[in-house]
Formats: structure tokens, C-alpha cells, sequence
């Protein structure tokens, strides 16, 4: 009967050389995958603040055919607005009259598209602390030559560290539902990976000066409510 025997310095298989490293880099990519997994959360933070001032965009528009005559005529508007809101006690620095547009203007026709002149429009931005005159000044610019009111805001003046205060409510926020989504996965949470700020304001749609005016004829400022949001990630203690 034939013994075996097992030479030592025999060449392993590549069979067996794939199944050793195998064997020796799963736990490495356990360990690795267990060290990089986070949790990411959104935190969010608001203040609310009184308004104390408002800010409104005026839009002031002509249309022709020469360039100079729009010009002249919207400078014309223009003058006698601005000195209307002067009178009203709104200061020169809180008017901003610098936005001026120029665009060609086109009409259908039996031979197609063609041009026809040009809308010249300057847009005016006003701000001002008297709530109590504010329908006033709307009613007086819309007399001037106002043809759209772009936007109407009640803004805080005076209230610059709201935003940071609704920030750090943010990221106290994001440390709670973090601690909470952890405690229910029985992990720990550990240091910050990432963070980041997210946020922005909703625009406001343009209105048509008489509509709009009618609309704020019964608006109150209330209370503005200023939010922040974060993005935060933080890594899993095992």
C-alpha cells in the first residue's frame, strides 16, 4: 500500500493563493467599511423677528422707437418719483435707481417677425423704515409713472445676528435627530465628517401695479420667520 507524502517545498495552487488572500482581506474591508460609515442628517433653525422696515422694487417702463426719446422720457418718470419719495422722508441712500434695461421689441405680421422700436425699463429699489406710510408711497408712485411693482418685502433692520442665531439652532437640530437615528440603531455617534449650509428665500411672483396695490391694502407685517438649514454628517462608533 502506496503512502502520500506532502512535499514542502511544493508550488500552492492559484486556487489556493486566491482563497488565503481572500480569507486574509475580508476583515480588512470590514474594519474599513465599519470606520467610514456616517449618518447624515438635515438640521434646521428659525427666529422670529419683527419687521421694522419694508424694501420694494419699482419698475418704470417706455416704449418707442429712438433710444434718446425713451431715455428722456424715462428720466422724466423718474425724476418726479424720486422726488416724491424724498418729500415722503425715505433717504437718497435708500434709493437705487442704477438697473437699466434695454431690449428690442417685436409684433407679428403677415410677412412674420419683425421689430418694432424698443422697451427701455429702469427698475427702482426703495427701502424705508416708516411702516405706517408705506400704502401711501404706493399709492404716490403708482400717480408717477410706476408701471410694476417687481417686489414687496417686509425686512428687519437692525436684526443682522437673527440668520446666525437660526444657524446655530440649525446645527443643534442636526446633533438631535442624529443622537435619535443612532439610538435606535444601537450605535454611537462620533465626530463630525461633513457639513454643510443650505437654504434660500421663495422669490415673489411679479404682480401688476393695481392688482398689487389692492392686495397690500390690507397686509400687516406680523412676524418674519428667518430659517437656516445644515447639512451634517457624523461618523458611527461601532
Amino acid at each position: 500500500m502506496k503512502r502520500l507524502s506532502l512535499n514542502k517545498n511544493a508550488i500552492p495552487s492559484k486556487a489556493l493563493i486566491a482563497s488565503a488572500f481572500l480569507a486574509l482581506s475580508t476583515p480588512f474591508v470590514c474594519a474599513h467599511a465599519a470606520e467610514s460609515a456616517s449618518i447624515s442628517v438635515q438640521g434646521v433653525g428659525a427666529i422670529e423677528v419683527t419687521p421694522n422696515a419694508y424694501s420694494v422694487t419699482l419698475v418704470v417702463e417706455e416704449q418707442g422707437n429712438t433710444v434718446g426719446k425713451l431715455n428722456t422720457q424715462l428720466d422724466s418718470d423718474l425724476r418726479a418719483i424720486v422726488t416724491f419719495l424724498l418729500e415722503q422722508g425715505i433717504e437718497q441712500k435708500h434709493i437705487q435707481s442704477m438697473q437699466v434695461r434695454l431690449q428690442p421689441r417685436y409684433i407679428n405680421t403677415p410677412q412674420g417677425r419683425q421689430q418694432e422700436g424698443f422697451t427701455l425699463s429702469r427698475d427702482i429699489t426703495v427701502t424705508s423704515t416708516d411702516l405706517e406710510t408705506y400704502d401711501k408711497v404706493l399709492d404716490g408712485v403708482l400717480k408717477r409713472g410706476v408701471d410694476r411693482i417687481q417686489q414687496f418685502n417686509f425686512i428687519s433692520v437692525g436684526e443682522g445676528d437673527a440668520y446666525q442665531k437660526a444657524l446655530i439652532a440649525a446645527v443643534k437640530n442636526a446633533k438631535q435627530r442624529a443622537h435619535l437615528l443612532a439610538k435606535e440603531l444601537e450605535v454611537e455617534v462620533g465626530e463630525v465628517v461633513a457639513i454643510s449650509e443650505s437654504g434660500g428665500n421663495m422669490p415673489i411672483p411679479v404682480m401688476r401695479a393695481e392688482a398689487f396695490a389692492k392686495d397690500m391694502s390690507m397686509s400687516l407685517p406680523g412676524q418674519e420667520r428667518i430659517e437656516a438649514r445644515v447639512n451634517v454628517s457624523f461618523k458611527i462608533v461601532q
